[in-house]
């Protein structure tokens, strides 16, 4: 039984206006996803490329959205991101799909954020951080503590490690803790890359 032109209609706006996969809509309107390419066809709709099918099933999907490059930086921008790079370059791991950024300094971790947030664009939602702290130190502080120095809610941290067995001096070396800051994309890390390799053949 065909559909009535008022469901073709919507079966063509979610794809286009509402960015949904075909295997979403095929859900969505209880039907095979040859039908809906059939009637995206019909009303000639054109169809996404590979990749930008993937990027945006990830995104309608489980709400990830892209990050967003600033361009035309201003000569104070183009510093922050010569800084954010040089401590992603000393401090971050270049290896999976995930860019992370480990320090105990505040201050490095504030700069760090700027650089993700002003010059990379990120989506904020996906910002995930992790502490590291020892037995004689308040997790629960230091989640406020860092909330506050990072600007990112408590339900966006995961739960605090603790190392066992070690306290004491260590503490005085790292009165709160160390935090790791997450943000899985691996287009993301592989531009960081490029920029830092960018950076070794000019410096």
């Amino acid at each position: 039984m065909a559909l009535s032109e008022k469901i073709q209609i919507e079966i063509a706006k979610s794809y286009s206006e509402s960015r949904l996969s075909i295997g979403q809509i095929a859900t969505k309107f209880s039907m095979p996803a040859s039908s809906v390419v059939y009637y995206l066809d019909k009303h000639k709709v054109e169809m996404r490329s590979r990749s930008e099918a993937v990027t945006t099933w990830y995104i309608t999907e489980f709400a990830k959205k892209p990050f967003v490059l600033k361009r035309d930086l201003s000569q104070k921008e183009k510093s922050l991101k010569l800084a954010g790079v040089m401590l992603y370059w000393a401090e971050g791991a270049k290896g999976g799909g995930t860019v992370k950024f480990v320090n105990s300094d505040p201050a490095m971790i504030k700069l760090f954020l700027r650089f993700l947030r002003e010059v990379c664009g990120i989506y904020e939602d996906r910002l995930k951080l992790l502490i590291h702290l020892y037995p004689d130190q308040d997790a629960g502080a230091l989640k406020e503590f860092w909330s506050s120095v990072t600007g990112v809610p408590e339900n966006n941290f995961y739960r605090s490690y603790v190392h066992i067995g070690k306290t004491g001096t260590y503490k005085n070396k790292s009165l709160y803790g160390t935090l790791a800051v997450n943000y899985s994309d691996k287009k993301l890390l592989t531009q960081i890359i490029f920029w830092i390799k960018e950076y070794q053949k000019k410096l």
